[in-house]
Parts: C-alpha cells; sequence; structure tokens
C-alpha cells in the first residue's frame, strides 16, 4: 500500500481586499457586483448598483451621487489608463464622476469623466475615456460616444455611433418626467430587492 500525498498548503482563504468603499445606508449594493481598484469610490444615498455590474477605481477616483442606477453587467469607471494621464488640480488622478439621478442599463461601459444629473446611458452603449456628457442626455442603445467628446446638455446620441443627435425637446410637460422614471425605477428595484 502506498502513502497518499499530502494536499498542497493554502496560505490564505480569505478574498483579497477591494478598493476604499463608502456608502450609505440606504445604498443598495448587490453581493455579485465587483469593485475593483485602489482609489476609493464612493457611493451616494439610495445609489443602487444591481448584479454583476463592475465599478472600477484603478485608474482614478470613482464617485457615484444619490438616487443612481447602475444596471446588470454595467461597468462604470476607468478599466485602463487614459493615454495621456490627466489630474485634477491637486493631483489626483482624474476618476469618473456620476452625477443624482444618472441610469446606466445593461451592459453600457462608461469610462468617460462625468455624466451629468438625469441622463440615461442605456443598454450596451459605450462612452469612451474623457468623455463628458451633459445633464439630462440620453444615450441610446449600442452607441459609441468616443474618447474625449463633449456632448452638451440636453442631447439625444443616437444612430450608428457619434455624429448623430439631437437637441431632445423641452417642454413643461416633459421637465421632471426623467426625476419620476428613475424614482419610480428605483422604488421598483428596493421592492424587489427586500421583499417588501
Amino acid at each position: 500500500m502506498t502513502a497518499r500525498p499530502n494536499p498542497p498548503h493554502r496560505t490564505s482563504t480569505t478574498k483579497p481586499s477591494g478598493p476604499p468603499l463608502q456608502t450609505t445606508p440606504t445604498t443598495l449594493l448587490s453581493p455579485s457586483a465587483t469593485l475593483t481598484g485602489t482609489h476609493p469610490i464612493s457611493l451616494g444615498q439610495n445609489v443602487i448598483i444591481q448584479i454583476r455590474a463592475r465599478l472600477s477605481s484603478t485608474c482614478g477616483p470613482l464617485t457615484i451621487a444619490e438616487n443612481c442606477i447602475i444596471s446588470e453587467r454595467a461597468s462604470v469607471g476607468l478599466l485602463s489608463s487614459p493615454p495621456t494621464p490627466s489630474s485634477q488640480g491637486d493631483g489626483t488622478p482624474q476618476g469618473t464622476s456620476l452625477s443624482p439621478g444618472v441610469l446606466i442599463e445593461s451592459g453600457a461601459v462608461v469610462e468617460a469623466v462625468s455624466i451629468g444629473a438625469y441622463s440615461i446611458v442605456e443598454a450596451g452603449a459605450r462612452i469612451g475615456k474623457g468623455a463628458v456628457i451633459g445633464e439630462r442626455c440620453k444615450i441610446c442603445a449600442g452607441v459609441f460616444v468616443g474618447e474625449g467628446v463633449e456632448v452638451e446638455d440636453g442631447v439625444v446620441v443616437w444612430g450608428s455611433g457619434w455624429g448623430q443627435y439631437r437637441r431632445e425637446v423641452r417642454r413643461e410637460v416633459f421637465e421632471g418626467g426623467r426625476e419620476r422614471v428613475v424614482g419610480e425605477m428605483e422604488g421598483v428595484l428596493r421592492r424587489g430587492w427586500s421583499g417588501k
């Protein structure tokens, strides 16, 4: 009879620590969401991060303001270093910042510097490094917004890529419409999450 070899010795079974994370009691963060990087990630009040979403602070801090929703399989934050390293006035690397009420739908990839309040990035859209998206914009499904592009407030980007856009119609009837849509979606997701 031969002796059985000893199993390989493992040094640790603990999960490596993630980036510094700041949340609030009203933040809903799925256990299956992936947080990577070394810079801080800050999640505001009533933020919802759904299953398999990916937040990256590898190349700069990530700030997500209140009432934002990051849908399943969406990716937010720089995935690799920008071609020309940029920094804020204090020398801190430029990261990604989402203003209040931003909705990032399923499978979208956002590497923008900033996205303005109540903007919507639809499913499968991609926003390149260094792009700046204004307030109440809509990036339609599957559209690519290139690196460093600036989209003015209230613009809808659609079609087969950047170059096809229109200014959104602004009427009294539509004022506050995005806020209501994001608020209702947040309520539905919270009830589904908590069962209440």
